[in-house]
């Protein structure tokens, strides 16, 4: 029950953090917000302020930010459908570009009280086929299959190049500098593998930083996450990555239940890295997300023609019911995967 609240309250902020930035912007930019909510459902509580209202929903799985002329026709002139399209345009990637700068807030709170990985081996995952090789913990991965290895999160990136095109089953050449001797060592290890993702069953040894260098280090997570989640959509794509590695609701809950057992600031990890998977998400131009609106607008910006809208309209509701399809197909294979 724990872990399901701490879903609720995790899925409930990035949500509200999403919509603030439509709603923040729109402000701005002189658009009428009919509503700003937090949660779905039955209003709990209710407070007019101006021309919005701002409520407290029953159900915390979402929230809105209602503007005027959004969904539907509106003759008022600060309607969002009359608004420039480049208002229309920044008030929609304010959404995704919070859940963003969210992240890089918390990846720097997580990096300043945890410190930074390195390429020295800090511990073993159980069963860990590095260990099992005769790798040594304070141990530096120098090189895998003779790529230089700099940061701890080049591990993972070359044993994902290395076994888009090799066999799970064959060894990967990994080179170690002995922290005893300073010798250097080359192992031939075959990972073990958790939804498709390659991993030597090795953790890194931290070490520590400073404010400045935390918010440096914020931000370059946020990029490092940023362009591994289009790596992995183009994986998906073109089939190097089966939709079987795909998480939804219920193997997010599992994974915060998994997150929280090893402490607050894998759980503060864990929810950077759901926001950023949030704020790219909304930018992929696919009918009922953010992205699509982005495009329309863009083309408008450039062309000064609009796109019909009630082919928009009925482009969404289509894409709409993929969405969800797509999420209640992946919710299924999770509840599987539990038993």
């Amino acid at each position: 029950m724990g872990t399901i609240i701490i879903a609720l309250i995790m899925f409930l902020a990035l949500v509200t953090i999403h919509e603030f930035g439509h709603f923040i912007v729109a402000k701005l930019s002189d658009i009428k917000v009919n509503e700003f909510a937090v949660g779905m459902g039955p209003e709990i509580f209710s407070k007019q302020n101006g021309e919005t209202k701002y409520s407290l929903r029953a159900l915390p799985i979402g929230g809105y930010c209602a503007m005027e002329g959004e969904e539907e026709s509106s003759t008022d002139p600060r309607s969002y459908d009359n608004a420039p399209a480049f208002k229309r345009f920044l008030t929609i990637l304010a959404g995704p570009a919070m859940n963003l700068l969210l992240a890089i807030i918390v990846f720097t709170i997580v990096v300043f009280n945890t410190g930074t990985s390195t390429n020295f081996v800090g511990g073993f995952a159980e069963n860990s086929p590095a260990k099992e090789a005769g790798i040594s913990v304070d141990d530096e991965i120098v090189s895998i299959d003779n790529k230089e290895i700099k940061e701890f999160t080049d591990i993972s990136n070359v044993l994902r190049d290395y076994y888009a095109s090799n066999a799970k089953d064959k060894a990967v050449e990994v080179k170690v500098k002995d922290a005893n001797n300073g010798e250097t060592k080359n192992y031939n290890i075959t990972p073990t593998f958790e939804n498709d993702i390659a991993l030597l069953g090795i953790t890194s040894k931290m070490r520590n930083v400073n404010f400045l260098e935390a918010v440096a280090l914020g931000v370059s997570e946020t990029w490092r996450n940023f362009k591994m989640i289009f790596n992995i959509l183009g994986m998906l794509i073109t089939g190097k990555l089966s939709f079987g590695a795909l998480s939804g609701p219920v193997g997010v809950v599992k994974e915060i239940g998994n997150q929280a057992q090893s402490g607050i600031m894998n759980v503060l990890y864990f929810l950077s890295y759901i926001s950023v998977n949030l704020g790219v998400f909304n930018l992929i131009p696919f009918p009922a997300l953010d992205g699509s609106k982005l495009v329309t607008n863009l083309y408008e910006m450039i062309t000064k023609k609009r796109v019909n809208k009630k082919i928009e309209e009925r482009v969404t509701i289509v894409g709409f019911i993929i969405l969800i399809s797509l999420i209640l197909i992946i919710t299924v294979k999770d509840i599987f995967t539990l038993f």
